[in-house]
């Protein structure tokens, strides 16, 4: 009776045949006709504190880290839809 063959351990605990379960990607245990925007709806619905908390600090943290790309962005397009009604004021003639 020959020795079972053993094989090295997977790298951090992984199985050695590969992933396991089928799953090729993040959402696959999801149905194929799930509904994002129903759900997102009804779980702010149900639950509009933590919702509202949640936005709030995602805003904060959002502003605080980006804060002056956004600002930028923002004068930018400001710039951008003043400098185009002015264009079309001159070449309409309209002052």
């Amino acid at each position: 009776m020959g020795a079972p063959e053993i094989r090295p351990p997977a790298p951090h605990g992984a199985s050695p045949d590969g992933p396991v379960g089928g799953a090729t990607g993040a959402f696959e245990f999801l149905p194929k006709d799930f509904d994002w925007k129903g759900s997102a709806l009804a779980t702010v619905r149900r639950y509009p504190l933590p919702c509202l908390l949640g936005a709030a600090a995602v805003g904060f943290w959002l502003g605080r880290t980006r804060g002056r790309a956004i600002a930028g962005a923002a004068a930018g397009v400001l710039a951008n839809l003043a400098i185009r009604q002015i264009a079309g004021a001159v070449e309409t003639g309209e002052f």
